[in-house]
């Protein structure tokens, strides 16, 4: 009964990726990748906010929990909430900076505005690298999911068809078909994590209080230094995430950007009931076979084999989505960036091939262990971050240099894996934050030496209409 309500929902969500192409059969390049700025707040919303919360919030947070992660629990909640006025008030100017320049990524921006080749493939290639890890996370957690679903199975065949399936969706409508399946993924995944969290909360009276009696060790000044570091750093590097400006890009306008924002803490209605489902567990001995499957383990216990067939398909849901939309960021990043001068056909019938190759090499690192990739993920904000110092100056500084906004990269970006590679003690002080600086300072630097004539900003360039 599992198997089959698992199965008849990844069928609905083919389905539904199917119909979101109608009256789109023939999309040019970026009507693909960004559905070219068609998606209304309710469309959207789901799109960009739903999107954040992967399959690593289902499975990755309660687990924290139940492994006792209390500082986890406050960083997410601190990052989460912090990183939604990030976006709103930067995302309608994202919004604005690729409608003024017709982008569909990053480096289509900063190349445009600039005029600068290197620039762009400075960028391009930092995003790809950087993104490689979170094919290998979702199919992580994908494999534990599909495992648990089907544990007499070969690993590999299971993820296998998952990679084909989140293949298909990409192929079929693009954006679009992320953002339709996202809708239903989010519905399921609410739904989920109501119910089980709800049950777990209903049988509560069973729990022994000590199970809630053990005291959280004392925060010292370098965890707390690097907490609040962290959450300040991953909210702002939220923004130049480079699938997160496809989403942007793909708003109707930026008041559908900021409706989202306004309703995306609804979501954080889920954390209290999985930390719930995890002290749960705590209490009525239910040890999974790891952290990470806790709230599937309590699933299990407390729902009916049809039930569960439908948290199953949640949690697999959560992890396809997002990977579709990280194929949908790398593929134009190497068909529109590294490949210039490629036709719209091109770029998609390319980008396929790209998908395809991200895939599989995801699939195959999370087969191996993912220990490089693990390590690549530790990078993540660290690198991702540092394109936020160039896209402030292009919004405000007209007479900030292409070799400014170069520098401060190269700078960061050295910085950072200079520290992280000679485990070099900083106080708890996250990393990303010391290359942030040494970016901004190099920009800044070389500004005041060598400014920029005839440039404009991108805020004079929206207030004279050209936007």
């Amino acid at each position: 009964m599992t198997l089959a309500v698992f199965l008849a929902i990844m069928a609905l969500s083919l389905g539904i990726a199917l119909w979101s192409r109608r009256g789109h059969g023939q999309q040019g390049a970026r009507a693909f990748f960004t559905a070219s700025g068609q998606f209304g707040a309710v469309l959207f919303f789901f799109l960009s906010v739903g999107e954040t919360y992967s399959i690593a919030s289902m499975l990755g947070f309660p687990g924290g929990v139940y492994d006792g992660g209390d500082a986890f629990v406050l960083w997410f909640f601190g990052y989460i909430l912090l990183a939604c006025c990030c976006i709103y008030f930067l995302g309608p100017w994202i919004w604005r900076a690729g409608r003024l320049y017709g982008s569909a990524t990053i480096p289509d921006f900063f190349r445009d505005h600039w005029g600068s080749r290197p620039l762009e493939l400075l960028i391009a290639i930092t995003s790809i690298i950087l993104l490689l890890p979170i094919g290998t996370m979702q199919f992580t957690g994908l494999r534990l999911v599909l495992g648990g679903l089907a544990p007499e199975a070969r690993p590999v065949l299971l993820t296998g068809a998952a990679g084909l399936l989140c293949f298909a969706y990409v192929v079929i409508a693009g954006l679009r078909a992320s953002a339709f399946v996202a809708v239903l993924k989010d519905l399921l995944m609410m739904g989920s994590i109501l119910l089980v969290g709800g049950l777990a909360i209903a049988d509560w009276q069973a729990v022994p209080a000590v199970a809630q009696a053990v005291p959280a060790p004392a925060a010292t000044q370098p965890d707390m230094v690097f907490a609040i570091s962290t959450i300040l750093l991953q909210a702002v590097g939220f923004t130049m995430i480079p699938q997160n400006w496809a989403f942007l890009f793909s708003a109707k306008n930026p008041q559908a950007i900021r409706r989202a924002q306004v309703a995306a803490p609804l979501y954080m209605l889920m954390f209290p009931l999985l930390m719930a489902t995890a002290t749960y567990a705590q209490g009525h001995g239910i040890v999974p076979s790891e952290p990470d499957y806790v709230f599937l383990a309590v699933a299990e216990v407390l729902l009916h084999p049809a039930a569960m067939g439908l948290v199953m398909a949640a949690v697999a849901l959560s992890g396809l989505v997002i990977l579709s939309s990280v194929c949908l960021a790398i593929g134009p990043l190497v068909t529109r960036n590294l490949a210039p001068n490629l036709g719209s056909a091109a770029q998609q019938r390319w980008s396929r091939w790209v998908v395809a190759a991200f895939l599989l090499l995801s699939l195959l690192s999370a087969e191996s262990g993912g220990t490089l990739m693990a390590r690549l993920n530790n990078l993540f904000y660290f690198g991702v971050v540092q394109t936020l110092p160039g896209f402030i100056a292009a919004l405000l500084l007209p007479r900030v240099p292409v070799a400014a906004v170069i520098g401060g990269i190269v700078a960061g970006d050295g910085l950072v894996l200079a520290l992280w590679l000679g485990n070099v003690p900083v106080g708890g002080l996250n990393l990303g934050v010391i290359g942030l600086a040494a970016n901004i300072a190099v920009l800044a630097g070389v500004t005041l030496l060598r400014p920029r004539n005839g440039g404009r900003s991108v805020v004079s360039a929206v207030r004279a209409g050209e936007a």
